[in-house]
């Protein structure tokens, strides 16, 4: 499983886009075995394609989650409105 997630936004704009990426398999087995758990509570295949807030504001980070498990599934998404295991899933890959 691949994962890849970029974010856009904050102060820094269109000019502090990031993208990170994390290859599950090449991960230490307890770390890959959280974020196989994380993704599957995320259930991809009904995840809906973007979870945004009613009312962004300019500073606000957006999300593009890629998980490419065999089938690639994407979603697009503020923090604020994701649910917890897409937030922690966040979190992981930010830190990694």
């Amino acid at each position: 499983m691949h994962l890849s997630l970029h974010s856009v936004g904050g102060f820094t704009g269109p000019a502090g886009a990031q993208t990170h990426s994390v290859d599950v398999e090449r991960l230490p087995a307890a770390d890959a075995a959280r974020v196989r758990a994380l993704v599957q509570a995320l259930d991809p295949a009904h995840l809906p394609a973007t979870l945004l807030k009613a009312r962004p504001q300019s500073w606000d980070f957006t999300y593009t989650l890629t998980i490419d498990n065999g089938a690639e599934r994407q979603v697009r998404f503020h923090l604020d409105a994701a649910p917890p295991p897409l937030r922690d899933l966040v979190e992981f890959i930010e830190n990694t």
